[in-house]
């Protein structure tokens, strides 16, 4: 089976951007000669060589066509996807992994087991977004996001004393979590090497991952993957060679209610040009759709439309959020009893993930 991909909101280190507040990515299997069928049937006035989603939904005549691309979704179950990133959550629940989860696994706990972890930067979130003054929050998240991408002790220490600062006048109980940040921040270098330590807060091969496991749902493989020309995908693709790796020992892999097949059986994975494939203009057109469906305030005409695309039959197709739910925990982690999951995958596929 091939699988196609391509993305929409890359905004690279921008993570905080707030009027580009999600990535997603669009996938499907149909092959090129079904997908130029059904772009020359739904978009038959198109007059440039690619069909971008940007050009199609900022008009109404685009509109009413894509309205025909959302019935042909319908009629093809199965065969589209799509994965939604709030790049806000990402860069909080980075922080969750890399400053709160190592203190809690050297007390004992395993952070994971239940999926503790999700659900903890889930109540990390809402604290970040609800409870904290915004310039206070959007300062940490910075902080942060600029220590994970140069990590050095100066800046390490800059955010040990952010931490510090912003509990001490946060409100109820948001102090516990900002001192949990903090604790992580001081005792950082026991639990991470901060020469080799990477954590870019790179969501995309998370997010090709995640649509694996859809295409493994519907198939057993193997698969041939084709992503556009993305330089964020395959500059930081080495996580996916690693769970792509035929010489892994085969396992499954639970978290929370997710299963992880290893290794992901991909006998390719290579770059094409979206202009010159029909398959990856539909991925396109998917990514696009996402992003857009989930932004901030939109228009009352966009919305009217985005009720008829989801009446059309946009409502089909599978949207894999990597993002903040509202579930939250109601206690401490379980007592861990043996490695926890990040463990056991990096046991699989070499050290300990960041990514």
């Amino acid at each position: 089976m091939k699988v196609y991909f391509d993305e929409s909101g890359q905004s690279g280190n921008h993570l905080l951007d707030a009027s580009q507040p999600h990535f997603s990515l669009g996938s499907t299997n149909i092959e090129e000669t079904e997908a130029a069928e059904i772009i020359a049937r739904c978009f038959p006035r198109r007059q440039a060589e690619e069909l971008k989603s940007q050009k199609v939904l900022r008009r109404n005549a685009g509109r009413r066509a894509f309205l025909d691309f959302a019935t042909e979704l319908r009629s093809r179950p199965g065969r589209f996807c799509g994965v939604k990133v709030g790049k806000r959550f990402t860069v909080v629940a980075k922080m969750v992994d890399s400053l709160v989860e190592p203190v809690q696994r050297a007390q004992g706990y395993d952070f994971y087991a239940g999926d503790y972890a999700a659900r903890f930067a889930n109540a990390a979130f809402l604290v970040f977004e609800r409870s904290l003054d915004p310039a206070v929050a959007q300062s940490l998240m910075e902080l942060y996001n600029a220590f994970a991408r140069a990590p050095d002790r100066a800046r390490l220490r800059e955010l040990e004393a952010a931490f510090g600062a912003a509990g001490r006048n946060a409100p109820g109980g948001s102090a516990v979590l900002l001192e949990m940040m903090r604790a992580g921040a001081r005792r950082f270098e026991e639990f991470h090497d901060l020469g080799s330590f990477e954590d870019s807060s790179e969501f995309h091969v998370s997010a090709a991952i995640t649509c694996m496991g859809h295409w493994q749902s519907q198939g057993s493989g193997p698969f041939e993957v084709i992503h556009d020309e993305s330089t964020h995908f395959f500059r930081r693709s080495e996580r996916w060679r690693k769970m792509t790796d035929p010489t892994l020992a085969p396992q499954i892999l639970k978290l929370g209610d997710k299963t992880l097949r290893l290794p992901i059986p991909v006998t390719s994975t290579v770059s094409a040009r979206s202009h010159e494939s029909a398959s990856l203009q539909l991925c396109d057109l998917i990514a696009g759709f996402v992003t857009r469906a989930y932004a901030p305030l939109p228009s009352k005409e966009f919305t009217k439309f985005l009720r008829a695309a989801e009446a059309a039959g946009m409502s089909e197709l599978p949207v894999f959020p990597i993002d903040a739910g509202t579930d939250i925990p109601d206690g401490p982690p379980q007592r861990a009893t043996g490695p926890d999951i990040i463990d056991r995958i990096a046991m699989a596929i070499g050290p300990r993930a960041e990514d």
